[in-house]
């Protein structure tokens, strides 16, 4: 792979490692909106760095749970996706990169700074997790929305931010306003779509989650 930027923060990170760049040969895939299904492109320990989509990772069979986000300064890698009891689902279809990672576990010493960068996008996401499960129980619905609004577009490297209404976790769906009332500060509903309109009206109303987790991304 050429040295070019891949618009995902964390694999050009560890790109960077010019000398093992040539051993790996990252792809780069349309991602349809649904659950992701690593297995459908044939045998391997495929890991998905995201660009310009967005997905979520959840319980299986919890439809309420909503546990992280990933997009462009993030990953999802084995163990994270299929034939576990977290599924990742993608929210915005997008392109993102996959990348076969069985010969990175087959190599650990030759690969550990790889190692190591995914272990610490993993532990990333356990904070996510838990700092997203504090924000259900101590902020109101409005705030955590627009928090979690705020967190979605630190990961999306466009302008503006689209979900479909369908693709959208039921835990979020749940908090918006009612179907009568359906815009709200720094978004807007119309026509099945919610749209991002206005990120600072999203920081007037949202609690401090979304610093927390986009300063993550930076750590």
């Amino acid at each position: 792979m050429s040295t070019e930027k891949t618009e995902n923060a964390l694999l050009d990170l560890m790109l960077a490692d010019v000398a093992l760049q040539s051993d790996l040969q990252p792809v780069c895939v349309d991602l349809p909106t649904g659950p992701l299904a690593p297995d459908s492109h044939g045998p391997g320990q495929f890991v998905y760095f995201p660009v310009d989509a967005l997905m979520t990772l959840g319980a299986v069979n919890s439809a309420d749970a909503v546990l992280a986000v990933v997009g462009r300064h993030g990953c999802v890698a084995p163990g994270q996706a299929g034939g576990s009891a977290i599924q990742s689902h993608v929210m915005v279809p997008g392109r993102a990169y996959r990348m076969d990672w069985a010969p990175v576990a087959d190599d650990p010493v030759r690969y550990a700074s790889w190692l190591w960068q995914t272990t610490a996008a993993a532990q990333r996401l356990i904070g996510q997790m838990a700092q997203w499960s504090f924000c259900v129980q101590h902020h109101t619905g409005p705030q955590h929305l627009a928090s979690w609004l705020l967190h979605c577009v630190a990961q999306y490297p466009r302008d503006p931010l689209n979900f479909h209404l369908h693709a959208l976790p039921t835990a979020i769906r749940q908090l918006l306003p009612p179907s009568d009332a359906q815009n709200g500060p720094g978004f807007d509903v119309h026509e099945g779509h919610l749209h991002v309109t206005s990120p600072q009206r999203l920081a007037e109303q949202a609690c401090s989650c979304h610093q927390k987790m986009t300063g993550a991304h930076n750590a």
